[in-house]
Formats: C-alpha cells, sequence, structure tokens
C-alpha cells in the first residue's frame, strides 16, 4: 500500500502553487527567453556562495550574464527575487520528496525517507545555505516569515506521513504532527551547524536521529 503526497492537510498548496507571487514580474520577452529563471538561478547561487549581505543586483546580474535593469523588468524588487530563488529551488527539493513518498510502499517509507536524506545531503548544501540565510532575515520580517512558513508547512506534512508510515498508519495523527515540528527544528540546528563547523558529524547525527525516533514510532 503506498501513501499518496496529498494525503495530509490537503489545504496546502501543492509545490507548484507555492510560488512567492507579491511583487514578481509575469513578464519574459524582454531580456530573451529564459532570463526569468536565469536571475532566479544565478540569485540562488550569489546568496550560497556570498550570503545575503553581498546579494545586489549587481552581483545578480553578472552571475546571469544580463544587464542589471533586466532585474527590476522581472522582479520589483530584489526581495521579490530572493524569495522566487527559495521558492524555485525548495519546489524541486519537495518534488523528491513526493517522488518519493509516491514510490514507495508504506512499511519502507521511514527508512527510504532517512536513506533519502543521507544521500542527498551534500547535493542540497546550498539549499540549507540559502534557507537558513532567510530564515535568520525572517526574524525581523514578518511578510518574509509568512512566505517561509508556506514551505515549511509543505515540509512537515510530508514528515508527518513518514513518520504515521513508520508507525504503521495511513493516517497522520497529533503525534506524527508534533513530530514533524520537533524534527524540522531540529534539522534546522543540526544544519546550522553542520555548515558552519567543518567537522560537525552530520551523518553519523542523522543516523541517531533516526534510531531514536525509529524506536519512539514503535512504542506508538
Amino acid at each position: 500500500m503506498r501513501l499518496s503526497s496529498m494525503a495530509c492537510e490537503p489545504s496546502l498548496p501543492k509545490p507548484a502553487r507555492m510560488a512567492y507571487r507579491a511583487g514578481m514580474g509575469t513578464k519574459k520577452s524582454i531580456g530573451g527567453p529564459g532570463t526569468r529563471d536565469k536571475l532566479i538561478e544565478a540569485a540562488f547561487r550569489v546568496v550560497a556562495r556570498d550570503g545575503l549581505a553581498d546579494a545586489n543586483v549587481k552581483s545578480i546580474a553578472a552571475e546571469a550574464g544580463v544587464n542589471p535593469g533586466l532585474l527590476h523588468y522581472h522582479f520589483a524588487t530584489k526581495d521579490a527575487l530572493l524569495e522566487a530563488a527559495i521558492e524555485s529551488a525548495s519546489a524541486r527539493y519537495m518534488a523528491q520528496i513526493d517522488a518519493l513518498i509516491a514510490a514507495t510502499p508504506r512499511a519502507g517509507l521511514f527508512d527510504a525517507y532517512v536513506a533519502f536524506a543521507a544521500a542527498t545531503l551534500d547535493a542540497n548544501r546550498d539549499l540549507f545555505r540559502v534557507r537558513l540565510a532567510l530564515g535568520a532575515r525572517a526574524m525581523n520580517d514578518a511578510r518574509l516569515a509568512e512566505r517561509l512558513e508556506v514551505g515549511n508547512a509543505a515540509v512537515r506534512s510530508r514528515l508527518a506521513m513518514v513518520f504515521a508510515a513508520g508507525a504503521g498508519r495511513s493516517e497522520v495523527d497529533d503525534r506524527d504532527r508534533l513530530r514533524a515540528r520537533m524534527t524540522k527544528a531540529a534539522f534546522e540546528g543540526l544544519m546550522l551547524s553542520w555548515l558552519t563547523q567543518p567537522d560537525f558529524p552530520m551523518r553519523e547525527a542523522l543516523t541517531e536521529w533516526a534510531v531514536g525516533l525509529r524506536a519512539g514510532l514503535g512504542e506508538g
């Protein structure tokens, strides 16, 4: 039996609908096909490499290989572009999780998710870096915090499905949702340590988390 990726919290938008629309342009003709996408990818790379402080219009445009004026043609503000960048990268990550849930029998989903998380750590390092950078800014920006919460809620809903499956259930309950919330918060702390401390044993920490949670799910 397989779990549907939308079996829990159906009111949540699908990854494809998680766009941060406010202040974003929709025109695509000026600058050639794909200019908007080039800017989104360039903004993501600049923040991952140089940090938010150095992610300015000039550096992003240079990374994209376009005229700086095109940024304001496609996006009303630099912040709108940065939000689009994290949304785009997060949507790709969520699509991977949804594919895993759809393809994995319920009995093996927890172990499959743990293996996925460990196998994709390095590939998603920049995503974690950019996400944490924007998360820090969101502490003083209620609007950004609200937008980031859309992605957070989507991740938590998938984690809750994984935990329900690990406990041998097809339906998510409040304990699964609490575990998902705690896990999301704990992972952000682990990721911060991993990104700032070269010797942090991230994979060992992930293994230890899985052992403890698996025992808890069995008791549930």
